[in-house]
């Protein structure tokens, strides 16, 4: 990054960035990282095991299959992108005979799966929510 990508990133909303052709979104993303387990999916366990005293709750174990649910979904696409950017190479057969999924098969499970997740989040948005004291701030939905 040189000194001038710096600055721009320094101030995330100056009208520099703003002026970008981008806006400067891949600035801003490329401070923020990639998405991963560690930052997002543990503190979703972190938040779900709040829920119980002496032993798990129920509340706990459903905030946690739903995080278990988001986590296969994030590996699926995880997959499914190395697959799509030719990252990995479908595994072949005994002479080379499959070529792994076409564009068409990735697109359709990458739906699925965003879809899956996204149905995964909202669950535990909802357990989450449900039973907290009317003070505070109910988590939004997707």
């Amino acid at each position: 990054m040189n000194k001038n990508t710096h600055i721009l990133c320094s101030n995330p909303y100056s009208t520099i960035q703003r002026a970008l052709a981008d806006g400067g979104v891949a600035a801003r993303a490329a401070q923020a990282g990639d998405f991963s387990d560690a930052k997002v999916l543990t503190a979703m366990d972190l938040l779900a095991s709040q829920f119980s005293d002496n032993s798990i709750s129920p509340k706990t174990k459903a905030m946690r299959a739903e995080v278990e649910t988001l986590r296969e979904a994030v590996q699926g696409l995880n997959k499914a992108a190395r697959l799509g950017s030719g990252e990995d190479q479908a595994k072949s057969g005994l002479f080379g005979g499959s070529k792994g999924p076409s564009q068409q098969e990735l697109k359709k499970q990458v739906q699925e799966l965003y879809l899956k997740g996204g149905n995964a989040y909202n669950k535990y948005i909802y357990a989450c929510n449900d039973g907290l004291p009317i003070q505070l701030n109910k988590l939004p939905f997707l």
